[in-house]
């Protein structure tokens, strides 16, 4: 089974119950969809893997993820500047100084297809309050245009492993 085909899809072993089945869970658009596939009812652990994946397919086949796009513009309930994906920043190693040498930023942000986020920080220092926004939305904005696919939720939000330097001093890539 590779690792896209358990997608919204859990085993359940539990002994002191005597519960030894998959479980599905899908949430769509803020409904939660989960039903339990027992092995004993459907004849083995491998049977009962095969209906939780073909109702977990149904589900997703009537209701589809959202496109990048629309989840990219859920308004989260933390949102203080009015507009999803941007927000104003001290950077961190000036906001305990005095408010004349901290460092703020405008920063626009947006989801990658590998569940990354890109960012990208634009002064208020160099471009004023207004301007810095104005570019942050502006970023966002074109970045949003190029944003195709659906959403994934089960997308790798790791960031990838640095190698490290050798003995010798040099880099350790070939």
């Amino acid at each position: 089974m590779s690792r896209g085909s358990v997608y919204g899809i859990s085993r359940v072993d539990n002994e002191v119950s005597r519960t030894h089945g998959w479980l599905v869970t899908v949430q769509r658009r803020g409904e939660i969809f989960r039903k339990h596939f027992s092995d004993g009812v459907h004849g083995g652990k491998q049977k009962s893997f095969l209906a939780a994946k073909a109702y977990r397919d149904e589900i997703i086949a009537k209701h589809p993820p959202f496109s990048m796009r629309e989840y990219s513009n859920i308004v989260k309930k933390n949102n203080r500047s009015g507009v999803v994906g941007v927000c104003r920043y001290c950077a961190s190693e000036t906001r305990d100084l005095p408010e004349e040498k901290q460092r703020w930023f405008w920063v626009a942000s947006w989801p990658l297809p590998d569940g990354r986020r890109k960012r990208v920080k634009f002064s208020v220092k160099k471009y004023g309050e207004e301007g810095a926004f104005k570019m942050a939305l502006k970023a966002r904005k074109d970045a949003l245009k190029h944003l195709d696919g659906e959403f994934n939720p089960g997308a790798v939000r790791r960031k990838p492993v640095r190698r490290g330097k050798t003995a010798a001093g040099s880099d350790a890539r070939p």
